[in-house]
């Protein structure tokens, strides 16, 4: 049986917060292993962000080369929540108020459903209510997985950016059903691409492989 750790650190909470935030800084539709790498970086103080650090890699930089490497794959979409935004609706804001009356589960059931309601016609959309598409699920899993192996009670930075180098090994969009597929190319990601984590690091002469090897280590020696 596959052991799970505990619960997400402080620091992977708030590299998760921050990973929305590149998002947005970024205006891409979507929530990529991309931006939880920029979180990681974004949050300074962690031992994966000192690892990668020390490869060569910072900030700046990364987010450079990855509004580079997705911009370079084909025009994406208008981020739904973004363009509220200019007409003066604050999804966020909206969601967060819903949630303090009624509660995140109910808020999340109810925009799940309205989302389900015309799947029977094949035309099931995203509304901006639900956030933006999640590619990051996978790496999360990965990492919780990990933690839960070596019996870690928290996930971890590493153990965060060991799964995003872990899901960067394969295609963009890897393990998607077909809905993930479909919302996916109407947002304009071009799905079985290269990785855009992969293209990032191999751009900055890092090897991902190397580099969770690296991180696996740390976590032992810790």
């Amino acid at each position: 049986m596959t052991h799970m750790a505990g619960r997400p650190s402080a620091a992977s909470l708030e590299i998760r917060r921050l990973a929305e935030v590149e998002r947005d800084r970024l205006g891409h539709p979507y929530l990529g292993d991309e931006h939880l790498l920029l979180g990681v970086l974004a949050h300074g103080a962690n031992p994966a962000a000192v690892i990668l650090h020390e490869r060569g890699l910072d900030l700046a930089t990364a987010r450079t080369q990855v509004a580079r490497i997705v911009a370079e794959s084909g025009p994406l979409a208008r981020d739904d929540a973004a363009l509220l935004r200019e007409f003066g609706v604050d999804v966020a804001r909206m969601r967060r108020q819903l949630e303090s009356t009624f509660g995140t589960l109910a808020v999340h059931d109810a925009a799940r459903r309205v989302r389900r309601r015309p799947w029977w016609r094949g035309r099931a959309q995203h509304n901006p209510l639900c956030g933006p598409l999640y590619l990051i699920k996978r790496a999360q899993l990965i990492a919780c997985t990990t933690a839960g192996e070596r019996r870690e009670e928290e996930i971890r930075a590493e153990h965060l950016l060991y799964g995003v180098l872990r899901v960067a090994r394969d295609p963009l969009g890897c393990g998607l059903g077909r809905r993930g597929r479909r919302d996916a190319a109407r947002l304009g990601l071009r799905v079985g691409a290269a990785h855009p984590v992969w293209l990032l690091l191999t751009g900055q002469g890092i090897d991902p492989d190397r580099l969770g090897e690296d991180l696996l280590a740390s976590l032992t020696a810790t």
